[in-house]
């Protein structure tokens, strides 16, 4: 038996919602044209609620930060979400290198006795508002530094049901399962437990297979005050 030789399968946006909403029971050809706004957003707040419960790895970039002598607060590009590891990278000499740079909370940096000392930054706190913010100590005291770091960005907005979702292939199941999730909580309640239980399992499947192939990551955190 011949196969198709291809492997360019990836269900647009309004294929997800017509999947989403047979999953519900309900025909998609008779929704009106509120039921599919409702169910773009829906998807975007699917985003929302993905980025909550764990690293999606197929939004992480790696990006660089120019630091600036003498400049502590940097902000970040918008939708980035989290920071997962750094490096502060030297380029003064022939050889760039890299040094790990420790996050500290909040309160951790709150208690820094002297925020503006000069060197090599060692530490770093984020202030994750919509548009985030990275506080460094001690204060870059030349312009060769840089921070190197992994993010977490968020998922591309859904606008139109033409587009194609920010999602790789394997996690198609998953988003579809995880529609008809919130749909039937709106416009098909005796369906959402049954649903909702085969989304949370695609969900765990998904997730298990989105990973770095590393059990344990190990993030030092010490504060170090001298």
């Amino acid at each position: 038996m011949a196969t198709s030789n291809t492997v360019s399968f990836r269900p647009d946006v309004e294929e997800i919602i017509t999947e989403a909403f047979e999953r519900c029971g309900l025909d998609p050809q008779v929704q009106t044209g509120d039921r599919a706004v409702s169910a773009r957003r829906s998807l975007n707040l699917l985003f929302s609620e993905w980025a909550n419960r764990g690293i999606n790895y197929w939004a992480l970039t790696q990006n660089t930060l120019t630091l600036i002598n003498g400049q502590s607060t940097y902000t970040l590009p918008v939708g980035t979400i989290d920071i997962i590891d750094a490096v502060v990278r030297d380029s003064s000499g022939t050889d760039t290198s890299d040094q790990i740079i420790n996050r500290v909370s909040i309160s951790d940096y709150n208690q820094l006795p002297n925020k503006t000392s000069p060197g090599k930054p060692s530490q770093y706190m984020l202030d994750k508002l919509y548009t985030p913010v990275a506080y460094f100590w001690q204060v870059p005291d030349r312009t060769t530094y840089s921070m190197v770091y992994w993010a977490i960005n968020q998922l591309e907005d859904v606008t139109a049901s033409n587009q194609d979702a920010d999602i790789p292939y394997r996690w198609n199941e998953c988003i579809c399962a995880g529609l008809a999730s919130k749909l039937s909580l709106k416009f098909a309640n005796e369906k959402f437990q049954i649903l909702n239980e085969m989304y949370e399992r695609a969900f765990s499947f998904a997730a298990a297979s989105d990973n770095d192939g590393v059990s344990l990551r190990i993030q030092p955190t010490a504060l170090n005050l001298s």
